[in-house]
């Protein structure tokens, strides 16, 4: 009786764990835009500088054919070069 007690309250702590655990992980990363400063490809982290010369490492999947002195943006994990607007006109 006892062990019945147990799985029919243990089951759903275990499904409500394994819930809040997948949505705590599943938040969205905010977009990082900056000039590439370090690229560790072992660890698939990238030092970015951004214009006001603060530091951040981010994480992505792939370090790609980013090189240091690129400036990119990383959304979701994946580096992406940076298109610079044309400037001047006709």
């Amino acid at each position: 009786m006892k062990r019945k007690m147990f799985f029919i309250l243990f089951i759903p702590v275990v499904i409500t764990l394994i819930f809040a655990g997948y949505g705590i992980t599943a938040q969205a990363q905010p977009e990082v835009k900056g000039t590439v400063m370090k690229i560790e490809a072992i660890e698939y982290e990238i030092t970015l500088k951004d214009n006001k010369s603060k530091e951040t490492k981010v994480k992505v999947k792939d370090t790609g054919s980013v090189k240091v002195g690129d400036s990119i943006i990383v959304k979701d994990g994946k580096a992406k070069k940076a298109v610079k607007p044309i400037s001047g006109g006709y």
